[in-house]
């Protein structure tokens, strides 16, 4: 409750507080606000004195002292009422406050209420408005929807059977395209036949007459080739032998020979593969190969391949 008055009155709210703090310092403290604060001596008075009995001086000390109590009580319970009565008044303002901002929060609750059900009323309102616009809307689309559906309907059954005349044109034409295509494939088919079968047998008669001027060929560099290498092989043999040197004892030896030539005939590598037995005679043949160095090389392109790796029988006899 104390909150829901601060959050609409907190002016008010805040003098209450304010006041009650006051007078609960009021009520701490017993302040006088009505005795005059003098200072100190500035109310010495001098009197003149006499010698008086002592018990009744001391009587009437006590009595003045009692007096003097009495009127101190009474002031404070005097004091203590006005406090009582301004935090009565201080409640009596805060509880009007309170009561002033209840009424306040109750006209505004009203104003609000009446404002929502305004807001739900026009809602409403408007809300029935829009859903007989909708199904006035639902309505017409529905009608023009069904004409739509009508026109097209009428529109399909006219565009079916323009597509249905013009397919059995169309077939009617295909078909008669196809028979002319299936005669004049037929008519190319065997052109095509005789063209291939003499073509082949063009083929046939060209390539048996192109194996056969190839075997000859082939027999032709063969017996060229061999007769070449022989004729190398002799003339290799024969400056061999022209550059060898027999060693004695080494009558009716022979041995094999491997040599690797260069492109112009030079001896680059030199040895025996079967010995013939004797080291001298194979020492004296690897000399003699050396020696002879470059050795005759075929004019044939065909044989320079088989004479750059070259093995060969050295047989002095022969």
């Amino acid at each position: 409750m104390i909150w829901a008055v601060l959050r609409r009155n907190p002016v008010a709210l805040g003098l209450a507080v304010l006041l009650h703090i006051g007078l609960a310092l009021f009520l701490i403290f017993e302040f006088d606000w009505g005795d005059e604060i003098k200072p100190i001596g500035g109310d010495v008075q001098v009197v003149q004195a006499e010698l008086v009995d002592g018990a009744a001086l001391e009587a009437a000390e006590r009595r003045k002292a009692a007096e003097a109590a009495a009127a101190e009580q009474a002031a404070r319970d005097k004091r203590r009422a006005e406090a009582q009565a301004r935090q009565a008044e201080v409640e009596r303002q805060r509880k009007a406050a309170e009561a002033k901002a209840a009424q306040e929060k109750a006209l505004r609750e009203k104003a609000e209420a009446e404002r929502k059900a305004a807001a739900e009323k026009a809602r409403i309102a408007e809300q029935k408005r829009k859903e007989a616009e909708r199904k006035r809307q639902q309505e017409a689309e529905r009608k023009r929807q069904a004409e739509l559906a009508a026109q097209r309907e009428a529109e399909e059954k006219a565009r079916k059977a323009a597509e249905e005349k013009a397919r059995k044109e169309a077939e009617a034409a295909a078909a008669a395209k196809a028979e002319e295509e299936r005669k004049a494939r037929i008519a190319r088919e065997k052109a095509e036949a005789e063209r291939k079968r003499k073509a082949a047998a063009e083929a046939k008669a060209r390539a048996d007459r192109e194996a056969r001027e190839a075997e000859l060929a082939a027999r032709y560099a063969a017996e060229q080739d061999a007769s070449e290498q022989a004729r190398v092989l002799g003339l290799i043999q024969a400056k061999v032998n022209r550059n060898w040197l027999r060693p004695p004892g080494t009558d009716g030896l022979k041995c094999t020979v491997r040599v690797r030539l260069g492109g112009s005939g030079s001896v680059l590598l030199v040895s025996v593969v079967e010995s013939s037995g004797n080291v001298a005679f194979d020492r004296s043949v690897e000399a003699a190969v050396r020696k002879a160095d470059p050795l005759p090389m075929p004019r044939s392109e065909r044989l320079l391949a088989r004479f750059r790796d070259l093995t060969f029988i050295f047989d002095p006899s022969t």
